[in-house]
């Protein structure tokens, strides 16, 4: 078998996100792009009640809990608090935010394909 490639230890590359698209303190680490299928995973960390401005993604979009005390929430929907361990499904097109319970930090990977759409941008529905 020594056509197998080799494990390897990916560097990280931790930064602050962008502040148009979150209210608060957050920190971004991507994990794995796959741009041809765009496809992104990546570990992000809310402090303290922060969370995302209201967005929706061309395509499924998964949220994993790993700490902490999260939140999501859909569009006239109702929040969902979150635990470690929670697992969160959002479908292709649905206006929604996520990120920590007020009072505390939370941290999820999220899982997501194809595009963000935020709602500052001209093809977000209102």
């Amino acid at each position: 078998m020594s056509d197998e490639a080799p494990i390897r230890r990916l560097e990280r590359e931790k930064r602050p996100a962008p502040e148009q698209w979150f209210t608060g303190h957050v920190e971004m680490e991507a994990v794995f792009m796959d741009k041809e299928s765009k496809t992104a995973h990546g570990r992000v960390h809310f402090h303290d009640g922060a969370r995302t401005n209201w967005h929706l993604h061309t395509g499924d979009q998964v949220l994993y809990f790993v700490s902490g005390k999260g939140m999501a929430q859909n569009h006239d929907g109702p929040v969902f608090e979150c635990e470690p361990g929670d697992i969160v499904h959002v479908p292709p097109g649905t206006r929604h935010i996520h990120g920590a319970q007020a009072g505390h930090d939370a941290t999820h990977i999220a899982i997501t394909k194809g595009d963000h759409i935020w709602d500052n941008e001209p093809d977000y529905p209102h």
